[in-house]
């Protein structure tokens, strides 16, 4: 009997837990080898590119504009792609087809 309910707790516990996955935090670190601006997508700030290459869609990352940090973070993007820093960008889910950014770090 302790046997069948341990299967079945354990079964619901994976399903449980594979079907909250997409709300996982994805993070990675690197040099912003490409900083992009394309002024045709509305609400989209800044798309960059790390090295090494990113686990995501072609290898991007954007801002949109309605993140509370949009500023602080251009400006800190900016900096990271100006000065060759090593930045930590995670991302939680994607928007237009790109991993949009929560939020970053850049440092020396």
């Amino acid at each position: 009997m302790k046997a069948k309910l341990f299967k079945y707790l354990g079964l619901s516990c994976a399903v449980v837990m594979l079907s909250n996955t997409a709300s996982l935090a994805d993070s990675a670190s690197g040099k912003i080898r490409e900083y992009h601006l394309n002024s045709q997508v509305a609400q989209r700030g800044v798309c960059i590119q790390l090295n090494p290459t990113l686990p995501t869609p072609g290898g991007w990352l954007c801002l949109w504009k309605d993140n509370s940090l949009y500023k602080e973070i251009t400006d800190l993007l900016l900096e990271g792609y100006s000065a060759q820093k090593t930045c930590s960008v995670t991302w939680t889910t994607y928007r237009g087809g790109y991993a949009a950014i929560d939020y970053m770090s850049c440092f020396n």
